[in-house]
């Protein structure tokens, strides 16, 4: 895929330097932040399985160390339980092997289920024994619904099929409108006709799709 002039802006060895730079910018944030996104894209999940158009494939692109990815899970489990039949599968995407391998352990510090319902955490999670050790690990029923990839957003990478929900919430607000735009315009291409794009609460609409409310927005 042909780069935009504004995915070009970079030179080569700043644009090596561009995803440790937002590993560093990241903000550690808990399971299931912005509940109000989970929360819609839940509902928009459900409305399309009972009319027959189910939602079915997910991309959690730059999934950091897998939290966003196991989030957009535990969101889905539970509308699974209230809608018999409802599948899906998410993979999660990062640049940064080390993210990817926090990720696929699913072990993070315990302040990440501060936030959560106590029935959430009992549900998805178990506790470390050792105290000192103040760590939580996703449930293999969790663990085992999301897989990963080693992927740079900025380059091309290829998908067995077109997704139908790309969730993209850690990146984009960090670089140059014109960049985070540019790049929301690869995602869309990876989309599936009138999917959805799940971008960072303080993200500016994007041309090329319909807002839905809380920075989701469809592809028209």
């Amino acid at each position: 895929m042909q780069k935009s002039s504004a995915e070009n802006t970079f030179c080569p060895g700043l644009r090596l330097e561009l995803p440790y730079l937002v590993d560093a910018l990241g903000t550690n944030h808990g399971f299931l932040h912005d509940t109000r996104q989970f929360d819609l894209l839940a509902e928009i999940v459900a409305d399309h399985h009972r009319h027959g158009e189910p939602l079915t494939s997910f991309l959690v692109a730059g999934c950091d160390r897998g939290i966003d990815a196991y989030s957009l899970c535990i969101a889905l489990l539970e509308e699974a339980a209230r809608l018999p039949g409802l599948e899906f599968s998410i993979l999660g995407t990062d640049f940064l092997p080390a993210n990817l391998g926090q990720a696929v352990r699913g072990v993070y510090p315990a302040a990440t289920v501060r936030n959560l319902p106590g029935t959430l955490t009992k549900r998805y999670f178990l506790r470390s024994r050792t105290a000192p050790d103040n760590l939580v690990r996703l449930r293999p029923g969790v663990r085992n619904r999301v897989s990963f990839r080693c992927q740079d957003i900025f380059e091309s990478f290829s998908l067995r099929e077109p997704m139908d929900v790309i969730v993209c919430r850690q990146i984009l607000h960090h670089f140059h409108p014109a960049l985070a735009t540019a790049l929301a315009g690869r995602l869309r291409s990876y989309l599936s006709p009138g999917g959805i794009l799940v971008l960072g609460a303080r993200m500016s609409r994007a041309p090329g799709f319909r807002h839905l409310g809380h920075a989701l927005y469809q592809a028209v």
